[in-house]
């Protein structure tokens, strides 16, 4: 389990720097630290919180046919952003220019998170 959690903070912070690479409006500062708390951060908002909004959402969910993901995802990522903010980290925060980016932004994520947990599944 502590492996499992490890590795998912690893994962997310893998995606979210891949994300600050191919979404320009995606700027932080922090260094390796930044990738580390906001991967601690994802982790446990993508498991206290998520669960909760994709239950509430589920009939936008299955109308759109899983796109509202994609919202759901880019809310993820403005709470990330809220929590690094009112945390007041050291020398870390997460800056996204325009609320478009979000979008974008939780895509790609979303995309390479993915694709992360799917290589780290199969080659265990």
């Amino acid at each position: 389990m502590f492996r499992k959690a490890i590795i998912t903070i690893l994962l997310n912070g893998l995606a979210l720097y891949a994300t600050t690479l191919i979404v320009k409006d995606v700027v932080y500062t922090g260094g390796w630290k930044f990738f580390l708390i906001a991967g601690l951060i994802f982790g446990i908002l993508n498991t206290i919180v998520k669960p909760f909004l994709k239950l509430l959402s589920l009939p936008l969910i299955f109308l759109t046919a899983g796109i509202f993901m994609i919202v759901l995802n880019a809310f993820i990522l403005w709470l990330v952003k809220y929590v690094i903010g009112v945390a007041h980290f050291q020398d870390v925060t997460l800056t996204i220019v325009q609320r478009d980016s979000y979008i974008w932004a939780s895509l790609v994520f979303g995309i390479i998170n993915w694709i992360g947990h799917f290589l780290f599944k199969h080659n265990e």
